[in-house]
């Protein structure tokens, strides 16, 4: 039980210090802009050393994005069973990887600002769900060898279609954060859409394309 208390602390400790430096991150490019916001200067703001910094981020990029691989390998990690629908479970997973960052989730605001200042920053994050794309797809193959549709398949065929469904959910999930990244603010005051709207949306297109091709 003490093992278990002490880990629930270190893990604790871990995702704050994760959350300073990717709130000091995002701060610093929305004040001096991407090139001046330096490993250097997010480290003194967060109270860290650059060392210490390398530890959690590989580099500023991710550090604005929230891009902690210790979180999103605890989201892969994570026990998942079958989905009913193998499509809305890949869309899903994907969208977890999307999310799983150290920054606190609901501050959508100040990474869409960020994202709008700085496009490149999308094709980043996306780049960073690619690398993963052999883990993410021996999870879907996985789930389509108990899927009667695919259960006949062999290992090799189920992981090259699992590759190709990857592909699409990957290309709907970086088509949804664009648009709700790029929507413009409302002068009437009304906030901006959320991420999970638009992410909504697009599924609806994906799945309306999907059901007029033949």
């Amino acid at each position: 039980m003490q093992e278990s208390s002490t880990l629930g602390l270190r893990e604790r400790k871990r995702a704050k210090t994760s959350e300073a430096i990717h709130r000091a991150a995002i701060e610093l490019a929305l004040e001096r802009g991407l090139d001046e916001a330096t490993i250097d200067a997010i480290s003194e703001r967060a109270e860290i050393s650059p060392r210490t910094f390398f530890n959690y981020f590989p580099s500023k990029e991710d550090a604005v994005l929230g891009l902690d691989g210790h979180s999103i390998a605890d989201e892969l990690d994570q026990t998942r069973e079958a989905p009913d629908d193998v499509l809305s479970g890949a869309l899903d997973l994907v969208r977890a990887m999307f999310e799983a960052k150290g920054g606190r989730a609901s501050d959508f605001v100040r990474t869409r600002e960020v994202l709008q200042k700085n496009p490149q920053l999308m094709t980043r994050h996306m780049m960073h769900i690619a690398e993963l794309e052999d883990r993410l797809s021996g999870i879907i193959a996985r789930w389509m060898s108990g899927d009667p549709r695919f259960s006949g398949d062999t290992e090799a065929e189920r992981l090259d279609q699992a590759h190709i469904i990857l592909g699409i959910c990957m290309a709907t999930v970086r088509i949804s954060m664009r648009a709700w990244a790029t929507q413009s603010d409302c002068a009437s005051g009304i906030a901006p859409i959320e991420p999970q709207k638009t992410y909504e949306r697009s599924i609806e297109t994906l799945r309306t394309v999907l059901e007029k091709l033949p």
